[in-house]
């Protein structure tokens, strides 16, 4: 085996492949699950394309979360593109649960320092949704919150983009544009406008995810994506109001 230049063991040797970290057999996120990856996203064995994230066991729990992140943020076309949406659910269902409670934490712990728009919008709704049971509860939940909301918005996006005629490759796929569009998450570290900074940011991931995984035109993707979120947005803003309403 061929020696590096500090004398230790050879370029594929170790957990990272020799790579620093990021993987000797990881091209622009994805690499075959039972071999080395090529730049077409299918392994030498014919295997499909997995990113780093649903190969934590290669590259570690920590650098796998990092790795897909910054695959999903500086490169949402290619991400997807190269997806295989046969994988399963549960890869990208855990990546989404974790990247949702980061973004709860980050978006409490801004409040907290009275830094971020939300807390605006908290000095009206906030005394409704107050107290130290209601913040263990919203804790303890929290993973199930992520879970939930993230199965109804990939349904509402995916029922949308039926009837917009652009399903190509079902529910799967549509599912793990949803899931791996909360990269957008990290965008919340940002203070005071990240929290808000971070929605812009996940529609237009899941815009680009959309129209690369189904193969669509990007106009009905965009339709796919923006509905579902006025209707959250509308049903979120009405029982705001109702939860006012009831409070005088």
């Amino acid at each position: 085996m061929e020696q590096d230049e500090s004398g230790g063991r050879g370029h594929g040797s170790g957990p990272y492949g020799g790579t620093g970290g990021l993987g000797g057999d990881y091209l622009g996120g994805f690499a075959a699950a039972g071999g080395q990856g090529t730049s077409s996203g299918q392994g030498d064995a014919g295997a499909p394309a997995t990113c780093a994230w649903e190969r934590r066991q290669d590259y570690g729990l920590l650098n796998a979360l990092y790795l897909t992140t910054r695959d999903v943020l500086t490169g949402p076309q290619k991400f997807f593109r190269a997806y295989p949406p046969q994988v399963g659910f549960v890869p990208p269902l855990l990546y989404a649960v974790i990247l949702g409670v980061l973004a709860s934490f980050m978006a409490w712990l801004w409040s907290l320092a009275g830094s971020s728009l939300q807390t605006l919008a908290g000095t009206l709704v906030g005394p409704l949704f107050r107290g130290p049971t209601w913040n263990i509860v919203s804790l303890l939940v929290s993973p199930l919150t992520a879970a939930v909301i993230l199965f109804a918005y990939a349904g509402l996006m995916h029922a949308t983009l039926l009837l917009m005629g652009g399903n190509r490759r079902g529910f799967g796929a549509t599912f793990r544009v949803a899931a791996y569009g909360k990269a957008a998450a990290v965008v919340g570290l940002l203070p005071f406008c990240g929290g808000m900074l971070a929605i812009v940011v996940e529609l237009a991931i899941d815009v680009m995810g959309l129209y690369s995984i189904h193969r669509t035109e990007p106009w009905r993707a965009a339709v796919a994506v923006v509905a579902p979120a006025v209707i959250s947005a509308a049903s979120v803003g009405a029982a705001i109001m109702l939860a006012l309403l009831g409070s005088h």
